[in-house]
């Protein structure tokens, strides 16, 4: 396992992951608010996500079942990660969020969709 660190555009949130093949099990959502996000999301067990600052800076947005939390910046408003409903032991971050991740369009093609996750 490594540790990388991430946040948002302005620097408020910063969080630390621990993982393996951070380019492994990538995917995008179909659910009606990650389409319109497009975010490329990693999904991790819940203890390997850890934010380190800006907590208070963090809005959440739930709907529907409230079971999925997506979290954001309220300051800059980047999407940071989110509590999975398909499983709330889990966190998905946002893979772009992290610090010096290079992320060729290589990469993203072979992403598995349609993983619901509101």
């Amino acid at each position: 396992m490594e540790t990388y660190q991430g946040g948002c555009h302005c620097g408020a949130v910063r969080f630390e992951v621990e993982m393996v093949a951070p380019h492994d099990a990538l995917y995008r959502c179909n659910c009606s608010l990650c389409r319109k996000k497009g975010i490329i999301m990693k999904p991790l067990p819940q203890d390997d996500f850890k934010v380190l600052t800006g907590e208070d800076d963090l809005g959440v947005y739930q709907w529907n079942k409230k079971i999925a939390a997506h979290y954001f910046c309220k300051i800059c408003g980047v999407y940071t990660h989110h509590r999975r409903r398909r499983d709330p032991t889990q966190i998905s971050i946002n893979i772009e969020c992290l610090d010096d991740m290079d992320m060729p369009e290589a990469d993203i093609i072979g992403l598995t969709n349609g993983l619901e996750h509101n």
